[in-house]
């Protein structure tokens, strides 16, 4: 069996300057703009989100940690 650990891959975004994410948000809020959740995960099913997302979910994947 493959060893998990060595396939951790951390990712970020850029999100610019402050301003543009301030100006940003507030777009969002003011649009009702909603992210599309594909299905939300405990943390516990960490190995059961990364099949779902091999699966090409049609929205985010979220992850639970509290």
């Amino acid at each position: 069996m493959l060893d998990q650990r060595n396939r951790i891959v951390v990712q970020g975004i850029s999100i610019g300057h402050r301003r543009a994410f301030e100006r940003m948000n507030r777009a969002i809020e003011a649009l009702g703009i909603r992210p599309v959740v594909d299905k939300v995960f405990g943390f516990e099913e960490v190995a059961q989100a990364f099949r779902h997302l091999e699966q090409g979910p049609f929205g985010m994947v979220v992850i639970v940690t509290s």
